[in-house]
C-alpha cells in the first residue's frame, strides 16, 4: 500500500512541475500521510521533476528518519505541525509559486473571485505575516493557528502551504489558488474588478470541490503530463494518476 502511495506522491511533484508551480524545484516540498500514520517526504535538494518514488523517506510525527535516506527538509517541522492540529489532513504542501508570492507583497486579506478556479478561497484569506523559513515547532504553530480549518494559508514573500484531506486535493487545491493569485493580481492591472457573488461562488465551490471532482482534476493532469512528455520526446514511464 506504502508503494503505491509513493508512486502518486511521486506524480504529484511531476504535475506541480509541469505547472509551473516548482520552478524553484528544490526547495518546496510536499509531504502525504499514509494509513499507518507514516509520513512521505522527499529528500532536501531533490528536485520535482527528478525525485523517484524509491527515494521519498518516511518520518514518524516526530520527524524521526524511517526509511530512506538523505537530509531531511528543515521546514518539515511544518507539514508536522499541520497534521498535529489538523485530524482531517492526509497531505500538506509548500511552496513558493509567482503570482502567489507576489499576492502575498500586496495583500489585503481578500481576493476577487474572477474565475471557477478561484471559489474555493472566498471571504478572508489566512496571512502570515512573516517571511522568515520555518524551522521550528513555535513557528510552525504559529503558521497552523494562522491557517486554523481553512485550506491555504498565504505567507508574506515566501509563498503558501496548502492541505488537504488527500493528496489529490492538496496539489489540485495549490495549483488553483496559484490561478485565482494570478487573475486577482491581472484583472486589478485593468480596473476594479467585479467578481463573482458570494453565494454563486460558494455553489459552484461545493459542485467543483467534491472527492469526484477532485479524482476527474487529478486523472485529467496525468493524461496531461503523458502527452506533454510524449511531444518533447521525454521519456516518461509513471502510471497516470488516478489510474495505478
Amino acid at each position: 500500500m506504502n508503494e503505491e502511495l509513493k508512486g502518486k506522491l511521486e506524480q504529484a511533484h511531476r504535475i506541480l512541475h509541469m505547472e509551473g508551480l516548482a520552478e524553484d524545484a528544490s526547495r518546496g516540498h510536499v509531504t502525504v500521510k499514509s494509513a499507518t500514520g507514516r509520513i512521505y517526504v522527499k529528500p532536501w535538494g531533490v528536485g520535482f521533476q527528478e525525485i523517484k518514488a524509491r527515494d521519498f523517506q518516511g518520518v514518524d510525527e516526530d520527524g524521526n528518519l524511517l526509511e530512506g535516506k538523505g537530509r531531511i527538509h528543515s521546514e518539515l517541522v511544518l507539514h508536522l505541525e499541520i497534521y498535529r492540529q489538523r485530524p482531517d489532513v492526509c497531505s500538506v504542501i509548500h511552496l513558493h509559486p509567482c503570482y502567489a508570492v507576489l499576492l502575498s507583497s500586496v495583500f489585503k486579506g481578500k481576493i476577487n473571485t474572477i474565475s471557477q478556479q478561484g471559489v474555493r478561497f472566498t471571504g478572508k484569506i489566512p496571512f502570515f505575516t512573516s517571511a522568515a523559513l520555518i524551522q521550528s515547532r513555535e513557528q510552525a504553530e504559529q503558521v497552523a493557528q494562522t491557517m486554523g480549518k481553512e485550506p491555504v494559508v498565504l505567507m508574506k514573500n515566501h509563498g503558501i502551504t496548502v492541505a488537504g484531506a488527500s493528496l489529490e486535493e492538496a496539489v489540485i487545491l495549490a495549483i488553483h489558488f496559484e490561478q485565482a493569485a494570478k487573475d486577482h493580481l491581472l484583472a486589478n492591472l485593468f480596473g476594479k474588478p467585479s467578481g463573482m457573488l458570494l453565494a454563486e461562488a460558494k455553489k459552484i465551490s461545493g459542485n467543483n470541490y467534491t472527492p469526484t471532482q477532485y479524482q476527474m482534476i487529478w486523472g485529467f493532469y496525468g493524461r496531461k503530463f503523458k502527452t506533454t512528455a510524449a511531444l518533447t520526446g521525454k521519456k516518461n514511464n509513471l502510471p497516470v494518476p488516478g489510474y495505478i
